[in-house]
């Protein structure tokens, strides 16, 4: 039970900080108009303005929730659902999205919003029965992961071994290796995380590109959705935490990973609490 509303949002220090900052690029670039030529600087005016609407609407998002619903709030309005009227889920990447009976109404909480992890733990306990093992028993990696990011890891060290290659001195050999090395670390860093995940009754199945291997329930001690902060945003994945003091790290499976953490952390008790349940008997 909630007690008391719960609100999450950005801190007003934080919002004020980028408003700040981006009044100080407006500022340098409205006097370096008056000895440049305006046409130069009016796609860069654009692409900052562009940056700072993106950001001052990110930024100003609120999520509530309450015993009876769930709401969010933008510059552009307010949307609320009562836990009641949610009839499914959907979402891609790390955010979930939650529809009403008829599709017309729809509460999508920011990812970058702080403690997005609790809302979404929120929704799991108010609508567990949306994040059925069955319904969502099969994962898969999405295209940015699965596709995107193996293409990408292969161009950037592409890149780095032909100007490694056509390059001589060690001063001009030294950024071209670190480009090389990042794409040897994106391409690892992909093709040794799961290619899909199957749930199959009390056990997991988990396939690699090369390999595959099977977790029971009884072998898992604890499902966490966690985040890592870099410089482009909050990073989530779950981690699933091994009784042998292991733990296996999930992402970039489809649906989205609140749906896929939900869904393993339903699967995870419901498995749990019948085996304690045959061992009482």
């Amino acid at each position: 039970m909630i007690n008391e509303p719960r609100i999450y949002r950005h801190s007003p220090i934080r919002l004020g900080l980028v408003i700040l900052l981006f009044g100080v690029l407006g500022v340098g670039l409205l006097t370096t108009i008056g000895s440049t030529d305006y046409l130069f600087l009016i796609p860069l005016a654009v692409f900052f303005g562009i940056i700072f609407i993106t950001m001052l609407y990110s930024m100003t998002t609120k999520t509530m929730i309450s015993d009876d619903e769930i709401s969010t709030q933008t510059v552009l309005g307010t949307k609320s659902l009562a836990w009641s009227e949610i009839n499914r889920v959907s979402g891609r990447g790390n955010g979930i999205k939650l529809h009403n009976l008829d599709g017309d109404t729809t509460v999508a909480p920011n990812q970058q919003l702080p403690d997005y992890e609790e809302i979404v733990e929120w929704i799991g306990i108010k609508r567990p029965d949306l994040f059925n093992a069955q319904e969502h028993s099969e994962m898969t990696k999405n295209w940015v992961n699965g596709i995107l990011l193996p293409i990408l890891g292969l161009l950037v060290i592409g890149f780095g071994a032909f100007f490694m290659l056509q390059l001589n001195t060690n001063d001009d050999f030294l950024p071209f290796l670190i480009f090389f090395i990042i794409g040897i670390v994106i391409l690892v860093t992909s093709f040794s995380s799961p290619q899909s995940l199957t749930i199959d009754g009390n056990s997991l199945l988990f396939k690699y590109l090369f390999n595959q291997k099977t977790l029971l329930v009884d072998e898992i001690q604890s499902i966490e959705l966690k985040h890592q902060s870099t410089r482009y945003g909050k990073v989530y994945f779950i981690m699933l935490n091994l009784t042998s003091k292991k733990s296996v790290r999930v992402s970039g499976l489809s649906p989205s990973l609140p749906i896929v953490y939900l869904t393993l952390k339903n699967w995870h008790r419901k498995n749990t609490q019948s085996g304690q349940t045959n061992q009482q008997n």
